[in-house]
């Protein structure tokens, strides 16, 4: 489906890269845009403020149409930590008030909400044995003092895709903020945000957004923006910017009041590129190909006797396949010899293809292990 797309992927001549859950190769579409950013700032314009604004601007109105939000509903961050740490620090909190988070979660949707236990704040863990998380579970933990619930789109061992839009209805009817962690899912998957009736998205953008580390964004609803006060300001979050001795804290009327100083801007210039490649491959599309790339990797691992961690539901399926394998750190070495890059999680083996993978890769993957096991 996505051959004509693997010349742009350079590693797929030295190794078979199944590691895009931790981190994404550059494309060439991106190391193109780079050297533009790089040579303007080298020989050219210099002070480029102006084309790279443009560019963030267009690259925020790309992002709202991934997830299908509005531009004004778009903030960068430097990575998903980030952008929990504006929700948790930007809402006005009362001891006793209690965050439900799955006990599976990566720290980055962890540590942020444990912080607020020094305010009194309860954060409830819900028990997700094997990463996998059960909204049943999630029912029985709401209380009357259930403030927020933050869960990620797709969890980052076991590969579960939550069923974001039951889980964000039962949020709306109870009363509950919806948070997300979109980083395991965004660029791989399709994501509605208004659909799931998600409050709030933090999404950093070097995993399947396949862009560069340290430039992400957040997403903030319409219905949470007037309750969410910025934490950390700055010149360029406030209207008048350019006017530096006017000194009047206004905040700009939109996400961009969460941007307070100079962008990342060339990490922002990578995310341009991969998120347009993206959005011509089409998320619909490159979640069905994951998921006959799976389907391969289940179907004869399991033969073996490995043990696939996830469900069989592919309702709950993502780009991540995770193992329980014999000897996994052995196995895990043995790929590494054969260029293979995977990881090791939890002494699980994860394999986590995107869509310029093909079947051959998989194919010859599947091979190797077998080979290991004979």
């Amino acid at each position: 489906m996505f051959h004509d797309y693997r010349k742009l992927f350079p590693i797929t001549s030295q190794k078979i890269y199944l590691n895009h859950a931790a981190i994404s190769p550059f494309s060439t579409r991106v190391t193109e845009r780079l050297e533009w950013y790089l040579d303007e700032r080298q020989f050219g314009t210099i002070d480029v403020f102006k084309k790279a604004d443009e560019l963030r601007n267009k690259t925020r109105n790309l992002l709202a149409r991934l997830i299908n939000a509005r531009p004004e509903n778009i903030a960068f961050i430097t990575n998903t930590s980030e952008g929990f740490n504006h929700l948790v620090n930007g809402l006005e909190w009362q001891a006793g008030d209690e965050v439900l988070v799955p006990d599976c979660e990566f720290p980055s949707n962890m540590y942020p909400f444990l912080n607020l236990e020094r305010k009194g704040v309860i954060v409830k863990k819900i028990s997700s044995p094997d990463g996998l998380v059960d909204l049943e579970k999630i029912k029985a933990a709401i209380t009357s003092k259930t403030r927020l619930l933050s869960i990620s789109f797709v969890e980052f061992s076991s590969g579960f895709r939550n069923d974001l839009q039951a889980i964000g209805q039962l949020c709306k009817e109870q009363g509950i903020l919806f948070s997300v962690d979109g980083i395991q899912g965004v660029g791989a998957l399709p994501l509605d945000v208004q659909a799931c009736h998600i409050d709030f998205l933090s999404n950093g953008g070097h995993k399947w957004l396949m862009g560069a580390m340290g430039a992400g964004f957040m997403y903030i609803a319409p219905e949470l923006f007037s309750r969410l006060h910025p934490a950390f300001t700055g010149w360029l979050a406030v209207e008048n910017a350019w006017d530096f001795f006017d000194y009047q804290l206004e905040f700009l009327p939109d996400a961009r009041r969460f941007e307070y100083g100079t962008s990342n801007f060339i990490g922002i210039t990578a995310l341009s590129a991969s998120v347009e490649l993206l959005m011509e491959a089409n998320p619909g599309k490159i979640q069905e190909h994951l998921f006959k790339l799976g389907e391969m990797l289940v179907e004869e691992l399991e033969k073996i006797g490995l043990i696939f961690v996830n469900t069989k539901d592919r309702h709950h399926w993502s780009g991540i396949y995770s193992f329980k394998a014999a000897r996994a750190e052995e196995l895990f070495e043995e790929l590494k010899k054969h260029q293979v890059v995977a990881s090791l999680r939890n002494g699980l083996i994860r394999l986590a293809p995107h869509f310029y993978n093909n079947d051959q890769e998989i194919e010859q993957v599947i091979k190797i292990i077998k080979k290991f096991y004979k």
